[in-house]
């Protein structure tokens, strides 16, 4: 992982990583079969922590969002988890970016990645049809559009790259934003305000104030 973050995916040798790693190269092909698989397996495992699970939904905070109370607590907690994975693999969303530009594996490994977010987000949204906790008239496909669009990794790096956003206070702009998009009036001024429980002990609650 260090290779690619900090020499790039062309310049990156399987030779390279097998000696970083004190195996044969053998191994490394036997294991990955290809440097595409080995780049997206390195971004799958830096972004679930200590879990391995290359698909987001086998992850534990995925349980979390889907045992919510309320449309507000899973929300609220998309935001949450779903932006510290982003904190975690930034460095190599470059290396990814630059690798899938010009190696067709690289590029369909990331779109399989990309579908799969999708189709976690579709489980949220449905749990969020079902509970009817969507924003009255807000049809579930266009729910599901604007958190697949506005919560996403290019959002992330702009905001907190681009413009030098600390975390806490681009976690708030984005709840505040999806709240307002996606919950009912009612739910998004009570979040957004901060008289919630469901966001009081998360980490950007505080920062709410600055988008009421």
């Amino acid at each position: 992982m260090q290779r690619f973050r900090g020499q790039g995916y062309a310049t990156t040798t399987m030779e390279a990583i097998a000696a970083d790693a004190g195996v044969a190269v053998q191994t490394v092909y036997f294991t990955f079969h290809t440097k595409a698989e080995l780049l997206l397996a390195a971004m799958t495992v830096a972004g679930g922590e200590s879990e391995a699970q290359e698909d987001p939904v086998e992850r534990g905070w995925f349980a979390l969002v889907m045992a919510a109370g309320s449309g507000t607590r899973r929300l609220a907690l998309i935001v949450e988890h779903g932006n510290e994975i982003y904190q975690r693999v930034r460095d190599l969303i470059p290396a990814v970016r630059a690798a899938a530009a010009v190696d067709p594996g690289v590029d369909r490994a990331w779109q399989g990645l990309e579908a799969r977010r999708r189709d976690g987000m579709r489980q949220v949204i449905d749990m969020f049809a079902r509970r009817d906790e969507l924003r009255p008239g807000l049809e579930p496909t266009l729910a599901l559009d604007l958190l697949f669009g506005v919560h996403r990794s290019e959002t992330y790096l702009a905001f907190t790259e681009g413009c030098g956003w600390p975390m806490e206070r681009y976690k708030a702009w984005q709840f505040a934003t999806l709240a307002r998009q996606m919950l009912s009036v009612e739910a998004a001024e009570v979040a957004v305000g901060g008289r919630s429980p469901d966001v009081a002990d998360l980490s950007f609650a505080a920062e709410l104030r600055l988008f009421r």
